[in-house]
């Protein structure tokens, strides 16, 4: 169990040394794949010219923020869960602080960490579903709007939108805190109902709504389009690729929430687990639809020199995503 006062490394459930180290197992090699498979997202967009378009740099940001539960939020998890007296030596040395804030730190620091890269995600996910939506939508407008740079000021608008939101939990910590590092033990139901919820509530209500039109409309388009060609065109490949990176982070979201409401640890840590691995799912969707991201993956593991070649028939959609 993830406690705060005694910082307990004991399940609740089996009570067993064995658990703690699989736990542990797990945790370290979830980190490492994580980090791997998002680093190759960033690598590939960083060393081959064809992957440089708006769509990929909201595609990048969105492997920044999954890398950052690799590097931060694991870490810190496995801190808590498995090395109580690390985290009491820490917690001595950081004693003036925690008592200054008078919040238990390191659970603050898990939640806020956590908060933040889920935030991220969920923005840059609205985003790219409004990049989606005018590219299918306003052709004309995109190629002259939506530039990298464009989406690059996006991106630090997301971060500091997800910062701000994230840090605002030390403003409202609880009274009374509970024995756990969860959310509700943590923070008042001030923060939860009039901050934190509705903005998730908007932000995933809007991505839904606009990736369900966008690939409606992109797959109507596609349909045509195919009468005169063999090939799906690039606008719907990405339009559904983005739609499938929703469908995925819903999917392990929803039922971490409902597995949340379990009254059993072992349901609680599987809630955490199941979320925490969505970070390393994007990377491998990346790979499965989109080719160009398959043959970069390809070149770096191989360590191979050259680039990679847009097929000719996308060439002259290249503004509208990259196939």
């Amino acid at each position: 169990m993830e406690t705060w006062n005694n910082v307990s490394t004991e399940d609740d459930v089996t009570n067993s040394y064995t658990w703690h180290i699989l736990h542990t197992v797990f945790d370290v090699l979830l980190s490492l794949v994580i980090i791997f498979s998002n680093s190759l997202v960033i690598r590939s967009y960083q060393r081959f010219q064809p992957l440089r378009t708006p769509t990929n740099v909201l595609l990048v940001n969105l492997a920044v923020a999954d890398m950052l539960v690799g590097i931060l939020a694991l870490p810190i998890r496995i801190l808590l869960l498995n090395l109580p007296t690390l985290i009491q030596e820490l917690q001595f040395y950081l004693q003036d602080l925690q008592e200054s804030l008078n919040i238990p730190l390191f659970c603050f620091l898990w939640q806020v960490v956590g908060m933040l890269t889920l935030l991220a995600s969920l923005c840059t996910l609205m985003a790219i579903a409004i990049e989606r939506f005018v590219a299918v939508r306003l052709p004309y407008l995109y190629t002259k709007r939506c530039t990298k740079n464009t989406c690059a000021l996006v991106c630090v608008f997301i971060w500091l939108c997800s910062s701000v939101i994230s840090f605002l939990c030390f403003a409202f910590p609880k009274e009374q805190f509970g024995k756990t590092c969860y959310m509700s033990d943590l923070v008042s139901r001030k923060y939860l109902f009039f901050v934190l919820v509705p903005f998730i509530g908007f932000t995933f209500v809007t991505n839904w709504i606009l990736n369900i039109y966008t690939f409606y409309k992109a797959w109507k388009v596609s349909n045509a389009e195919m009468c005169s060609s063999k090939h799906r065109q690039p606008t719907y490949k990405i339009t559904s690729t983005a739609f499938l990176v929703l469908v995925t982070f819903s999917a392990c979201w929803l039922t971490s929430a409902i597995l949340g409401v379990a009254q059993l640890e072992i349901a609680h840590q599987v809630a955490v687990l199941l979320v925490l691995s969505n970070s390393a799912m994007n990377s491998i969707i990346y790979c499965w639809r989109l080719p160009l991201f398959r043959r970069a993956f390809v070149k770096i593991l191989k360590r191979e020199d050259g680039s990679i070649v847009l097929p000719a028939y996308a060439m002259s959609n290249r503004c509208q995503g990259t196939q």
